[in-house]
């Protein structure tokens, strides 16, 4: 007991000296003493530091002010020119010591500045261009190189031209990107033209021959499928795609499309032509395409299939059902026609697909949702003579393969070449494509008509959309669609995780439908690489994103943005393609 009252008075000392110290060091006003460290001092720097410029040609230099209120310099030079934009143009005659000196200054204080040393050569700007010579299908595209000798200065402007005599629409370049025109009905040779910025003087050509894509020719009977064509009688200038071949059990032959593009969205009477190519393909000039077909029958646009067939003109279509493309692709690009699969797929969430369509021809993607409920916005054209929204269930629903006018084609799995689904609509801004499951295409079709279809076809086997061997200048797709092979399939998605998924779904959907943003629910993968199924709400990227739970019972909800879903047909108003009839035989529609 002794021992602890001697403790305690001494732990009682201890912290009394402790504060006496810290209060002879400050104690709690430590901030009395404090120094602010001094602001960061202003500098100046140039882009490049160093440059090769030619006499007489052109550099730019760009000044970063970094720490000062005012973020403007003044440029001077030592040899030759620079206005203040920092666009220097070398001297006409080599300086003594063969450099110049560009400077940037800080305005009102002179000791700010930095400068960049300019080698003056009198060695002249050289320009090539590669490749040399090219070909490539319409609606596709082919990067250029220009290499740039004798100069730091390696910008190059480019544009393409007709050539003398020619006055068709030559495409475009999106920088060093050369687009072909499309339709065209006959190959179309222009000059794409690099030229330096250094020394505009200094160009080089190349030429580049616009061809027919396959899918747009006017072709000779049989036809393929996989082609341009659309119901004859529609008052518009549109082209859809005619996707593949069914057959009776009494052996009569149809063409498989939208009712979209051979029904008028259901306004078509039996025997209207559907002919090949489509109006588009045909500059508007209905006195070149050829009837292939006669329509027959399109299930109402409400039961969620989009589809029509039309029984198919003696002698005016390949028998085996070969469409353009699905054979793969030979080495010099050219597309290798084969039918489908006769034995019908069940389309699965990361599954390998393929499709050859009027627009972008042979392309490959994936499969991102299943049981897709999609709101389609059909517009008053290609003969419907009314605006509508109708809601599609039980949908397929593709990554970016599909452009307008591909509307039709039949989409099988890369693996095997089953059919799995008939192409209907896309987004607006491209970054998905929708589709009808063909088995509920041919079951509506069985309803319409009273026959038992089937897909012509033959054995499975694996489509490619990429050569053996690449041509010395290949062709990619248009911008934004699919130009490689398709993905390698991802982990599978479990199959109690995507049927757990639909039943939620299917008592959810008309909650994420009462959002006006929402255009769109389906079941795909919760995230790239996983097994975990998720409900993939697609919302419209042009309203704001909708409020949703991140889970409902316990399944994980994406929002997807992206644009409205509306008919994958291409379409043109007559006096436009009147315009286009007035060029040269080949010229493509602006």
């Amino acid at each position: 007991m002794h021992s602890q009252w001697l403790v305690f008075p001494f732990r009682q000392a201890w912290i009394f000296a402790l504060a006496l110290m810290l209060a002879g060091c400050g104690g709690g006003n430590s901030n009395a003493n404090y120094t602010p460290p001094p602001p960061p001092k202003p500098s100046v720097s140039v882009v490049p530091s160093t440059a090769l410029v030619p006499l007489g040609t052109n550099q730019r230099f760009y000044a970063t002010v970094t720490n000062a209120a005012n973020s403007g310099v003044t440029w001077t030079v030592s040899a030759g020119t620079i206005d203040q934009s920092g666009n220097y143009v070398g001297p006409t005659s080599v300086p003594s010591g063969g450099t110049a000196m560009v400077t940037a200054t800080l305005p009102g204080t002179p000791t700010l500045s930095a400068s960049a040393i300019v080698t003056i050569s009198s060695q002249p700007v050289t320009l090539t261009i590669s490749p040399a010579t090219a070909t490539v299908k319409a609606g596709f595209s082919i990067t250029y190189t220009g290499t740039v000798g004798g100069t730091s200065n390696q910008m190059v402007l480019w544009s393409v031209n007709d050539l003398p005599g020619d006055f068709s629409y030559p495409g475009l370049m999106t920088g060093n990107q050369y687009n072909a025109p499309a339709p065209i009905l006959a190959p179309m040779t222009y000059s794409v033209v690099a030229s330096s910025v250094a020394d505009p003087s200094k160009t080089a050509s190349a030429t580049v021959t616009a061809i027919p894509l396959e899918n747009q020719e006017v072709q000779a009977f049989p036809i393929k499928l996989g082609t341009s064509g659309v119901n004859g009688t529609t008052p518009d200038c549109c082209s859809g795609t005619l996707g593949s071949l069914l057959v009776d059990q009494k052996g009569k032959q149809y063409i498989l499309s939208n009712n979209h593009v051979m029904g008028r969205v259901g306004h078509a009477a039996v025997g209207e032509p559907i002919v090949q190519p489509g109006m588009i393909e045909a500059l508007c000039d209905s006195s070149i395409p050829k009837k292939v077909a006669s329509f027959t029958a399109a299930p109402p646009i409400t039961s969620n299939a989009d589809a029509a067939i039309a029984e198919v003109v003696p002698g005016a279509v390949d028998p085996t059902g070969a469409i353009i493309g699905l054979g793969g692709v030979a080495a010099d690009g050219s597309y290798i026609p084969a039918p489908p699969s006769s034995t019908i797929a069940a389309p699965m969430v990361g599954m390998a697909v393929a499709k050859s369509g009027r627009t972008t021809g042979l392309s490959c993607g994936v499969v991102e949702a299943i049981n897709g409920s999609i709101l389609m916005d059909l517009q008053a054209e290609c003969g419907n003579p009314s605006d509508a929204k109708v809601l599609f269930q039980s949908q397929v629903i593709l990554s970016s393969i599909v452009r307008p006018g591909d509307s039709g084609s039949l989409i099988v799995e890369a693996a095997t070449s089953r059919p799995l689904g008939l192409v209907v609509g896309l987004a607006s801004d491209y970054s998905f494509a929708s589709a009808n499951p063909v088995g509920l295409v041919i079951n509506a079709l069985n309803a319409a008509t009273g026959t038992k279809l089937s897909f012509v076809g033959g054995g499975d086997h694996a489509v490619s959309c990429t050569p053996p061997a690449a041509p010395a200048a290949p062709s990619t797709r248009e911008a934004g669609s699919s130009a490689t092979e398709h993905p390698a399939t991802a982990v599978p998605v479990r199959h109690e995780e995507v049927e757990r998924a639909m039943e939620v779904q299917s008592r959810h959907e008309t909650e994420f439908f009462a959002h006006p943003e929402v255009v769109g629910v389906g079941v795909g993968r919760y995230q790239d690489g996983s097994a975990l199924a998720a409900l993939v709400v697609f919302a419209d990227r042009n309203s704001k994103r909708p409020s949703l739970p991140a889970e409902v019972e316990g399944v994980p909800v994406r929002v997807v943005l992206t644009g409205r879903f509306g008919p994958g047909t291409l379409a043109a108003t007559r006096p436009a393609c009147g315009a286009g009839r007035e060029r040269k035989p080949g010229a493509g529609l602006r």
